[in-house]
């Protein structure tokens, strides 16, 4: 019974290590997605420096924004829905409100999933360097969002390995024959 209690403690002191920095605080709540749209702002305005030229990539980024595609009420839609401002000069403003019922409403769920998504996505062609920032911000958003999928590290799907060595491999022997 003691080795079960000693495990039990130790698989939740490794759990809650990985939430490091983020305590939810019932005396004052707060919208995970409202934090999203402020740490990008915080971003895009150099609040939260970004090591990167200044070659207008907060711009880049928010075009990106402003054409990307998410669910959407049973079809893919413009990301425009929840994004009421993208630009350098007034930042990144969303319409939070939209997803406060992704607990129980699987659309509005896969809605944020996507926003996430396309967050990660646009940072990582415009500004890579951002994506250790926001990988904290848009962690503690995916864990408030059921059955999300999202990579917040903006690492790239690897093509290849042995599926590749494999296709090479028949191609030449079986063309060769």
């Amino acid at each position: 019974m003691a080795k079960q209690l000693l495990l039990i403690l130790a698989l939740a002191v490794s759990v809650s290590a990985k939430f490091e920095g983020w305590i939810y605080d019932p005396e004052h709540p707060t919208e995970p997605f409202d934090e999203v749209a402020k740490a990008v702002t915080d971003m895009i305005h150099g609040h939260v420096p970004v090591d990167r030229r200044d070659d207008n990539w907060q711009g880049n980024f928010c075009s990106c924004m402003e054409n990307g595609h998410i669910s959407s009420w049973y079809q893919y839609a413009s990301a425009m829905y929840l994004i009421d401002t993208c630009n350098p000069k007034e930042g990144f403003i969303m319409r939070s409100g939209h997803l406060q019922d992704r607990h129980v409403e699987p659309l509005q769920g896969m809605m944020a999933c996507d926003t996430l998504k396309l967050i990660t996505y646009c940072l990582s062609h415009h500004a890579q360097e951002a994506l250790p920032t926001w990988e904290k911000t848009c962690n503690n958003a995916h864990y408030t969002t059921p059955a999300c999928n999202v990579d917040c590290s903006g690492a790239m799907h690897r093509f290849g390995g042995f599926g590749l060595v494999a296709l090479a491999a028949v191609a030449f022997f079986g063309f060769s024959a």
